[in-house]
């Protein structure tokens, strides 16, 4: 019997694309401010890097414990603080009085930044299955559009009022998606996850009104019997060790990070050094390469939510294969053709593949793990993630050896791995969706009657209900 989940609309997953938009903008508005502040504390390369660095070591542990927390507590809360003391970091990055004082605001800022658990099960449980895809294409795309503001906004406030602006810019930003965030409804743990019933070796139906195709899963992958509420590390760790699909998706997304992550900040020096351009003349190709990223985010979960809806049951895992290894076929020609002109529409063409990943991978990732679990499973996913600040130093070293331009174009296809180890989901992705559905199912323990059928004398409060 399908159980439809409560429909929440746009307003939550905007709140919390908000949430990633003003993270986003801050970082790149600290990048605008790095002059200002060695001109006043008169620091070195080393102790201005050491900023961003730390922030990257501290957001690992606070994912970890907001992970855990996301899991075990009311979700809006817990963000709407994280945010509220982000803001406070703000205010303490503005008006620190020296170099230890700005590094003790950014680690603080560091920490509560690491609240991705809490947002990634939230939008596992305002959204069903058949749309989770294309709406964190929106949550994603958040970080992009806040990327844009800090370089736009972030660039006048320090030209205008100096370094410090780069921080107090984002003090109200802050404030207020802080409120929202804490007024939105906080939804039941796994209401959206019976949009799909199971019935062992049938047809499945989408619970919804516009399905215009069936999904045939196959048997659940395990019967569940594990307590969330109670459970050990150890059986939390067996437990997320026991979905195959969660692991090749995580390799996938955390190639697709790592060459995002260098080509974000070696783009900018690959146009001055491969084709002589200014570096505002090489800020406006990079930007290019932007556009294409941008578009890929929401592409991949418009397109991959489109073909489940037909009844393609593996869409997302295909679509993340595909685009993983059709990218380093356009990435690859873009580094290495000397003519600027021609090698622009590769890019462009790249930045789009490249990111077409990342919606459906994040989709997947909600969809094989059961709702108790989704924010733990969010931080594995964080601290992984933290791995491709290495990226930028791996092209280093390669570009001292072998030059930029062919340093870019020897790493790209590693890129192509993550979609080829991604082809082996296409074989668990199906039973671990079912599971899924079916600890919906357990959790709940019973769906709502048909009308006219007495309710189950054993029913009892959904799991998560008691968090309202």
């Amino acid at each position: 019997m399908s159980r439809r989940g409560v429909t929440y609309g746009l307003l939550p997953v905007v709140a919390l694309a908000a949430t990633v938009a003003v993270e986003a903008g801050e970082r790149q508005s600290l990048a605008q401010a790095v002059d200002g502040i060695q001109s006043e504390f008169g620091i070195s390369d080393t102790a201005i890097g050491a900023l961003p660095a730390a922030m990257i070591v501290i957001g690992v542990l606070g994912s970890l414990v907001i992970g855990v927390l996301a899991d075990r507590s009311r979700r809006t809360r817990l963000l709407g603080g994280a945010m509220a003391a982000w803001t406070v970091g703000m205010v303490a990055s503005a008006v620190a009085p020296g170099y230890g004082a700005l590094l003790a605001a950014r680690l603080a800022v560091g920490a509560v930044e690491g609240n991705g658990p809490a947002a990634v099960s939230l939008l596992g449980d305002y959204y069903p299955v058949r749309r989770r895809a294309r709406m964190f294409g929106l949550y994603q795309s958040g970080a992009l559009l806040g990327t844009m503001v800090g370089l736009l906004a972030g660039g006048v406030a320090v030209s205008v009022g100096g370094w410090r602006w780069a921080f107090w810019l984002w003090v109200p930003l802050g404030a207020v998606v802080a409120l929202w965030v804490w007024r939105v409804e906080e939804p039941i743990r796994g209401d959206q996850d019976g949009d799909l019933s199971v019935t062992s070796g049938e047809a499945v139906g989408l619970a919804s009104v516009d399905a215009a195709a069936t999904l045939a899963l196959p048997p659940a992958s395990r019967v569940g019997t594990l307590d969330y509420r109670g459970a050990s590390l150890p059986q939390v760790v067996r437990e997320l060790l026991r979905i195959p699909t969660m692991w090749f998706a995580l390799v996938a997304l955390t190639l697709s990070q790592f060459l995002l992550v260098g080509l974000q900040f070696w783009g900018v020096e690959f146009f001055k050094r491969a084709h002589g351009l200014s570096a505002t003349g090489a800020a406006g190709f990079t930007a290019l390469f932007g556009l294409g990223a941008a578009a890929g985010v929401l592409l991949g979960g418009f397109v991959s939510d489109r073909f489940l809806e037909r009844g393609v049951v593996n869409a997302r895992i295909q679509v993340v294969a595909l685009a993983s290894l059709a990218a380093p076929l356009a990435l690859v020609p873009a580094f290495l053709i000397p003519e600027i002109w021609l090698t622009t529409p590769f890019f462009v063409i790249g930045g789009l593949l490249l990111t077409v990943p990342i919606a459906p991978g994040e989709a997947v990732l909600n969809d094989v793990v059961a709702a108790p679990l989704r924010g733990r499973a969010a931080s594995v996913r964080g601290v992984l993630r933290s791995t491709a600040a290495l990226s930028p130093v791996l092209i280093g070293v390669l570009s001292d050896a072998i030059g930029l331009r062919r340093a870019l174009a020897a790493i790209t296809p590693v890129y192509a791995v993550g979609g080829l180890l991604v082809l082996l989901a296409t074989r668990t992705y199906p039973s671990d969706l079912a599971f899924v559905t079916a600890e919906a199912e357990r959790l709940h323990l019973r769906a709502p009657a048909p009308a006219g059928d007495p309710a189950p004398p054993d029913a009892t409060v959904r799991y998560g209900e008691d968090e309202r």
